[in-house]
């Protein structure tokens, strides 16, 4: 699948031209709430989302000399791109792309083994992502704190590939449908908001626990075959799983603290008018 990440701004417009273009996700920077220029703002977020785009999220500070790194760097920088992430809403599960943003030699290795040590630390229940070049990312294998997902760059890799890239930035410096990006490959699942790759389908039911199977197996026969039944955990929290679905039906159960982005609510304070919240969804 092939996607793009950018400085600018996305609007509506914009968002819908890259989704008809062939794209599937974009890459966008964390800073909102710092004043940063390149940052994704909340109205960007939804018409992201709305064209069916998904999203990689960046933090980007000053990562392009090999001083910039430190175990106490990575501890800062997660703070920041956490309270970020939390800010706009990113459903946990979801990667934080820390970037390596130059020629890191042999040398640099360790400072930036110990910045990601920091990032590990801090990232709480959000995915570590990584963005370099291939030796950057062959040293994070094998360092104690290995990322969760991975985002290699043509550059300063002499041609090498990484095999265990989530993501492959192939090409710099170009212009899709008027925007300035920089081209990438999705080659397997990258912990994008909502998550792409192998496992999506186009609905999903979450259910508060068995009493409101019977009606998600109604609902999901009059949706069509493509449909994923979800259980809340003992603690009524949803599953990481709820992002695989393009569309997710909320039915029993609280409201709050599901995060998903394209989600549509059939609860009531009662079994009864849970019931009665699916029927009238469907049209009864």
């Amino acid at each position: 699948m092939e996607g793009i990440d950018c400085v600018t701004q996305l609007t509506t417009q914009s968002a819908l031209a890259l989704k008809s273009a062939g794209m599937a996700a974009v890459g966008r920077y964390l800073g909102y709430r710092l004043g940063w220029w390149k940052a994704l703002t909340p109205e960007e977020l939804q018409a992201i989302h709305k064209a069916g785009l998904s999203l990689l999220l960046i933090w980007e500070s000053n990562p392009t000399f090999a001083g910039y790194f430190s175990f106490t760097q990575g501890l800062s920088d997660v703070k920041e791109a956490v309270g970020e992430a939390v800010y706009l809403g990113a459903p946990k599960g979801s990667a934080l792309y820390f970037t390596v943003d130059f020629d890191a030699q042999a040398g640099d290795m360790p400072a930036i083994l110990d910045y990601f040590h920091g990032v590990r630390e801090g990232i709480g229940e959000y995915l570590v992502g990584a963005y370099g070049s291939y030796a950057v990312m062959n040293a994070l294998k094998y360092s104690p704190y290995p990322p969760d997902k991975s985002w290699q760059t043509y550059a300063w890799s002499g041609g090498q590939v990484f095999e265990g890239s989530h993501v492959y930035q192939y090409e710099n410096n170009v212009t899709i449908e008027g925007i300035p990006a920089d081209r990438d490959l999705i080659k397997s699942e990258p912990g994008a908001w909502p998550e792409i790759g192998g496992r999506n389908v186009n609905e999903g039911i979450l259910i508060f626990g068995p009493n409101d199977f019977p009606t998600a197996t109604y609902l999901a026969a009059a949706l069509g075959n493509e449909v994923a039944i979800f259980m809340r955990k003992p603690d009524s929290t949803p599953p990481k799983a709820i992002q695989s679905a393009k569309h997710l039906y909320v039915v029993g159960g609280p409201a709050s603290g599901v995060d998903h982005p394209n989600q549509t609510i059939l609860t009531g304070k009662t079994w009864f008018d849970t019931v009665a919240a699916v029927a009238k969804n469907l049209g009864y």
